[in-house]
């Protein structure tokens, strides 16, 4: 007869444990407080609490915490896969969470509402167990927590402890440490290692915990309490961060033991004041609306004041292990200075101005440029170079008027995009080099704009510098990118990128994520439209208008939920044909950003833009969280990241242009200088 192993106490056997993977990206939600004070953000996905960050932004410190439910007769549920998901706002005006789990036979409901403490770092489960159909005693409650510490599944450290009394199961890996308490008592609790003895897995094979161990040590841990509901189907569970094992516990004793509703309360007038102060758009502000700018308000560090990141997701995490350490919890200035304009169009310049602060005394290179991406510290992540990135600081320093800044930041950057462009080492799609459209548009741009403010500036000899080459380039662009000797259509459209600036040769372009190798005129991308949107390009142009026709019938697709577009085709970047979480190699798919772009280039073409704002609403999720990527036949968001900052970004840019009827992002001196009607220009002057 098989034997039970029983072990009480003492420390678990079986580390390391199972090899640590992340969460979904597909989040419902993402919150934290609106302070600098309270350094704690949480995510949700799936009805449970997956990454929680601290002491900022580029620190993930948890996979999940839920509950887990065994039934009179051992069956055990947990809450992501086993129940049916519902996700409310407590408030519409605040980043404050009801999740409703219901078990798939419709035997018990579980009510929680997910908030930060303002005021500590602590993350606030309030749970209330509903039972539907047997009575409380029919039920045991659990509460599982799996610790992914700084970064990092494997190296944490996990324990019993006490505090005031009350237990707490504590973890830390290096210098953060963690502590979970909740306001009822504990019939058990354990700490083990994933896959081998973990409360989870030991719940699963044996009806119950067998394993009681008080330690696990470096490990991919797991931690579970059983909750005593003898009294009261109404608790809540806390989970704080600190320095050391003493500010984590004593941080969440002084959580759970303060009014719940008045916590609650300041945290919605938080979200709340901060909606109120932005711009309601003639009356046109949507949902989608305030939640974008609470979502990009909320990806903005409380350490490095005017950093934010691009999400705070792992994309495909669900398969991803210790070595994807930043996923997207990183800072792109491309995508900063996206959301810097979406900033400055809802009225908030104060957020935006930290934006281009932290780009010029953080992450700005010695040399003018920027990395590819960066830590919140500035050091650099991957080490790629993208000269749209480089350009974008200058033209957000010109929307912002910040001639302050033109030593600092504009001449350095412009310096160097004389000297690099312009050819990239990267486009926009961070895969290949060479002439970029877009790219190229975003140098001119960037070029214009420091010529302005080095004039503003008593800078005239540079002045005349950028000008004339940014007027070189803008004539050379065709010649660069619009090949004549194409694939598609009529022959005559802009390529995605040309490897050498001659568009009209057989050289190879090597495409990323296993999509293979083509000839340069086989590949198209919309980004061309930069051209238009910077205001280097007329919409009517004929270069513009050829391109469109072949762009859209490559890499145009309508869904379920609207229209979309690839990022280019042969893109390989989204989950595999049979739709298995991204590792390397797949198939891309649509991206909202580019139904943004799309809209603002219709706009700029003097057409009406109400179907693509109402397509990008449709493609945000229930809790209005716009991802990086949408299925092609349901139009729902993938696994890649949700909510993509930049994707938010880009729904306010278009709502707040269609308000106004002007394109709210194109810097106008670059279209009165290549676009605008000189003889318009003379009458109105």
């Amino acid at each position: 007869m098989y034997k039970i192993t029983r072990q009480v106490g003492g420390e678990a056997f079986g580390g390391p444990g199972n090899r640590p993977t992340w969460s979904t990206a597909s989040k419902t939600g993402v919150g934290t407080a609106f302070n600098f004070y309270s350094k704690v953000w949480f995510t949700i996905a799936h009805g449970i609490i997956t990454e929680v960050y601290y002491p900022t932004l580029d620190t993930a410190n948890t996979k999940s915490l839920r509950l887990i439910v065994m039934d009179k007769d051992g069956s055990v549920d947990e809450e992501s896969e086993d129940m049916h998901h519902r996700v409310e706002f407590i408030n519409p005006n605040a980043l404050a969470y009801r999740l409703i789990n219901t078990d798939k036979e419709k035997c018990y409901r579980i009510d929680k509402r997910i908030i930060t403490d303002a005021m500590r770092n602590s993350i606030i489960m309030k749970c209330r167990f509903e039972v539907l159909q047997g009575t409380l005693d029919d039920y045991s409650i659990y509460v599982f927590y799996e610790p992914h510490i700084d970064n990092s599944g494997y190296g944490d450290t996990g324990y019993i402890t006490s505090y005031m009394g009350k237990p707490v199961l504590a973890a830390y890996d290096g210098g953060i440490h963690t502590a979970l308490l909740t306001d009822v008592p504990w019939d058990a609790y354990s700490t083990g290692y994933i896959g081998v003895n973990d409360g989870f897995t030991d719940l699963k094979r044996n009806r119950g915990l067998n394993y009681q161990f008080d330690i696990a040590k470096d490990g991919n841990i797991g931690q579970i309490a059983e909750l005593d509901i003898s009294c009261s189907n109404e608790f809540t569970v806390v989970l704080s961060l600190g320095r050391n094992e003493f500010e984590a516990s004593a941080t969440g004793y002084a959580t759970i033991n303060d009014d719940y509703r008045g916590i609650e309360q300041e945290y919605i007038e938080g979200w709340s004041n901060y909606c109120r102060r932005l711009d309601v758009l003639n009356g046109r502000a949507t949902q989608l609306y305030y939640t974008s700018m609470m979502v990009m308000k909320s990806h903005e560090d409380k350490t490095h004041r005017g950093a934010t990141i691009a999400s705070m997701s792992i994309p495909w995490g669900e398969a991803a292990s210790d070595e994807n350490r930043g996923g997207y919890h990183l800072v792109w200035s491309r995508d900063l200075y996206h959301i810097a304009m979406a900033f400055i169009a809802a009225g908030d310049s104060i957020t935006a101005n930290r934006a281009l602060e932290y780009l010029a005394y953080v992450q700005q290179r010695d040399d003018g440029s920027f990395p590819q991406n960066s830590w919140l510290s500035g050091y650099p992540y991957w080490g790629g170079l993208q000269m749209d990135e480089v350009a974008d600081a200058i033209i957000l320093a010109w929307h912002l008027k910040r001639k302050d800044l033109y030593f600092k930041l504009v001449k350095p950057a412009a310096d160097f995009i004389c000297a690099r462009g312009p050819a990239t080492q990267q486009e926009r799609w961070e895969e290949n080099a060479g002439y970029s459209p877009a790219t190229i548009a975003t140098e001119i741009a960037g070029l214009v704009c420091a010529g302005q403010l080095a004039g503003d500036s008593g800078d005239i000899y540079s002045r005349d510098r950028y000008l004339e080459k940014a007027d070189i380039w803008q004539r050379d662009v065709d010649r660069w990118c619009f090949t004549t000797t194409g694939f598609h259509g009529s022959g005559k459209y802009y390529i995605r990128i040309s490897p050498n600036g001659d568009p009209n040769c057989c050289d190879k372009v090597h495409l990323s994520n296993g999509a293979g190798e083509y000839d340069q005129r086989e590949v198209v991308d919309a980004s061309f439209l930069e051209l238009v949107r910077l205001g280097i390009k007329r919409a009517d142009d004929y270069h513009i208008t050829e391109t469109l026709r072949v762009v859209d019938e490559l890499t145009k697709v309508r869904t379920g939920r609207g229209v979309g577009w690839y990022r280019y085709n042969h893109d390989g970047y989204g989950e595999t044909e049979d739709c298995e979480p991204y590792c390397g190699v797949g198939k891309g798919r649509l991206w909202p950003v580019l139904t943004g772009e799309r809209g603002h280039y219709e706009l700029a073409a003097g057409n009406d833009a109400t179907e693509y704002i109402r397509y990008m609403e449709q493609f945000a999720n229930s809790s209005y969280m716009l991802s990086e990527q949408v299925w092609d036949d349901t139009g729902e968001p993938t696994g890649s990241a949700t909510p993509l900052a930049w994707s938010h970004a880009e729904y306010v840019c278009l709502l707040v242009s269609a308000t106004r009827r002007r394109i709210i992002d194109r810097p106008e001196c670059v279209y009165r200088r290549y676009c605008a009607d000189k003889m318009q220009l003379l009458l109105n002057s």
